[in-house]
């Protein structure tokens, strides 16, 4: 009896200390599992505060970037020449840093002070063979983060380094009592163009003619020669063509339909860009306009920046009889997003661009271009247009000319 008492006693022993065992061996685990969590949990902080720095780093960079960028477009003659505002960047200085604390000196002796100064971020710029670098380096604000982003900019043209004909028309008809005088090498050393249309030209309508610079003349007076612009008095209505290389019933060479060879879109043949980037390139160095309303005043002041030849106007333009906007060395672009309308004795010097309707009539003189997106029957009435060698050099000079864009697939971060 007390032998099985014994044995009783002994398997519960046994009992008891394999639980305790069990016990433990889940305690340890419990603590193992909680460690793990805590590692876990320290380390997702370290991950979190880790992306938070490098957001405050890169945004600080994006800052920096922007600030290049901004000063590169305020100066863009910075762009132009490497001899001319630049010195050789080392390990020790930066010259051509935009921020630092000192001004930045340049190799022509003029000194340029940074736009802004941004308390966590540093703006670059870097001259290479191809273009310019514009660079941002930003740091967190505990100074452990740091991140740099960096976009090459190159010079870009406004218009497209080609041809602009004087009339260029998807298609229409020409129609009216008209002269034009062709460019004489826009087809090529010796091949003029009046006129570019892609497929279908009505010409058989009225009285119109072409003739060359030569033959387009006030009685024996070649008018290039002796009338001027609309400052100087000379009255271009005067002026026929003499000698016709095409009318109404003989239709000339320099009458060009091209139908494999017209752009789908003009206005992309004529600005090399797409339509948002001219718009705002008008806002932020021209003129944006909801109307026409003293147009002639407006672009005729006398203290007007030649570079502000670039107007957009978002509504229908009517430009008034009798008035003249833009001279020979002053020339305009006008690009119109509702009807643009050019009334009778007005003259005009540049590029006109209508995007819907586009009507010239009672008489009105261009001096460059005429050009529409859509099917347009440009020519109703009377009407003149004159090509001008002069008006087109000067549209084509860099402060009109040229804007610094962004190099595609040229951004990168580090």
């Amino acid at each position: 009896m007390g032998d099985d008492m014994n044995i009783g006693s002994d398997i519960s022993s046994q009992r008891g200390a394999a639980t305790l065992f069990v016990a433990v061996i889940l305690l340890i685990a419990v603590t193992l599992l909680v460690m793990f969590a805590v590692r876990v949990g320290i380390l997702d902080q370290r991950i979190s505060g880790n992306e938070f720095r490098h957001k405050e780093a890169f945004s600080n960079a994006e800052a920096g970037l922007e600030q290049a960028a901004s000063y590169l477009r305020a100066n863009p003659a910075l762009h132009e020449d490497s001899a001319v505002g630049w010195t050789a960047c080392d390990n020790t200085t930066f010259p051509c840093s935009i921020s630092d604390s000192a001004t930045m000196v340049l190799k022509d002796g003029a000194t340029y002070l940074p736009a802004t100064t941004l308390a966590d971020s540093t703006a670059y710029l870097f001259k290479t063979a191809t273009g310019t670098i514009a660079a941002g380096v930003g740091q967190s604000n505990d100074i452990t983060g740091r991140a740099t982003v960096q976009v090459e900019y190159a010079k870009t043209s406004l218009l497209t380094p080609g041809k602009i004909p004087p009339l260029m028309i998807p298609s229409g008809t020409l129609s009216g009592n008209f002269n034009i005088v062709p460019d004489p090498n826009g087809g090529g050393p010796g091949v003029p163009i009046s006129v570019w249309a892609k497929d279908t030209l009505g010409t058989s309508g009225a009285n119109w003619k072409t003739c060359d610079i030569g033959q387009y003349k006030d009685g024996t007076d070649i008018c290039m020669r002796t009338k001027g612009d609309g400052d100087s008095g000379p009255d271009w209505l005067s002026c026929s063509c003499d000698e016709e290389r095409s009318n109404s019933g003989n239709i000339g060479d320099d009458i060009v339909l091209y139908t494999s060879g017209f752009p789908d879109s003009p206005f992309t043949y004529v600005f090399n860009a797409e339509r948002e980037d001219v718009k705002a390139r008008a806002e932020a160095t021209g003129f944006l306009l909801s109307d026409c309303t003293n147009l002639d005043a407006l672009i005729g002041d006398v203290n007007r920046p030649k570079e502000k030849s670039l107007i957009w106007v978002t509504g229908d333009c009517a430009i008034g009889s009798n008035i003249t906007v833009g001279s020979r060395e002053k020339p305009i672009i006008l690009i119109v997003d509702g009807e643009l309308r050019v009334n009778a004795g007005a003259e005009v010097w540049g590029i006109l661009f209508g995007w819907t309707d586009f009507v010239l009539n009672g008489g009105p003189v261009i001096h460059g271009s005429a050009i529409s997106e859509i099917p347009s029957d440009l020519t109703n009435g009377t009407y003149y247009q004159v090509y001008d060698a002069d008006v087109f050099d000067n549209l084509r000079d860099d402060t009109i000319n040229t804007n610094i864009a962004k190099k595609s697939y040229s951004w990168r971060d580090f």
